[in-house]
């Protein structure tokens, strides 16, 4: 497990609460706000990718100081299967093969308005909102969910994400029970980076990490 980052700059420890499924807050789960014209994400199985986390842009932008345009939403999706793996198709350590297929479409970022909710997924996590805690303190030995500042990687090789900063990661046993396994593995974490400059074809990066 490495820590990584600016000195003296650390990352806020999350809670969970339940929440609305079409509530317009950072959660995990829930629907999208995706627009009716935006087809819903696939990976490159074709298999429709499950929503795990609407973040509102003016929440990024106060707390993060990024500039994303006003009352826009980021919604992040993952491929996700009850009954073939697919953590290979997730999962980043460092090898750039492994980041390449990540971009390819096993994870996905959007950017764009809030619309209706829907979700046109096989499957729908009960919505969570995610409530920024205290800070935490730069001697805990802590590999669970965080927001802002900087992860606490479960593998930490040589990443390839310098273009990007880091917005928070989620713990797979923090979702409710029945989608405890989103990321394969309970005890797998998932690590959201949005990348510094705004890019249409590159919101950002989502990634899982396991021990």
């Amino acid at each position: 497990m490495d820590y990584i980052g600016e000195e003296n700059e650390m990352s806020n420890l999350v809670t969970f609460e339940n929440a609305d499924n079409e509530s317009n807050i950072l959660r995990i789960g829930g629907k999208s706000f995706l627009p009716p014209d935006m087809e819903w994400p696939t990976n490159p199985n074709g298999e429709k990718m499950v929503f795990i986390f609407n973040i509102p842009t003016n929440f990024l932008n106060s707390t993060l100081q990024f500039n994303y345009p006003k009352d826009q939403v980021i919604s992040v999706f993952t491929t996700y299967n009850r009954e073939d793996y697919f953590l290979d198709s997730i999962v980043y350590n460092g090898d750039t093969e492994e980041l390449q297929n990540i971009k390819n479409g096993y994870t996905k970022v959007v950017l764009h308005s809030a619309a209706a909710p829907r979700n046109d997924a096989d499957f729908l996590i009960p919505a969570r909102e995610i409530v920024i805690d205290k800070e935490m303190n730069e001697f805990d030995d802590y590999n669970g969910s965080l927001f802002g500042a900087n992860p606490v990687f479960l593998q930490e090789e040589k990443l390839e994400l310098a273009s990007y900063q880091f917005c928070m990661q989620i713990y797979g046993g923090d979702f409710p029970e029945e989608f405890q396994d989103i990321f394969y593995l309970d005890d797998a974490i998932g690590y959201l980076f949005l990348s510094k400059e705004e890019k249409a074809n590159d919101v950002g990066v989502f990634f899982v990490q396991c021990t």
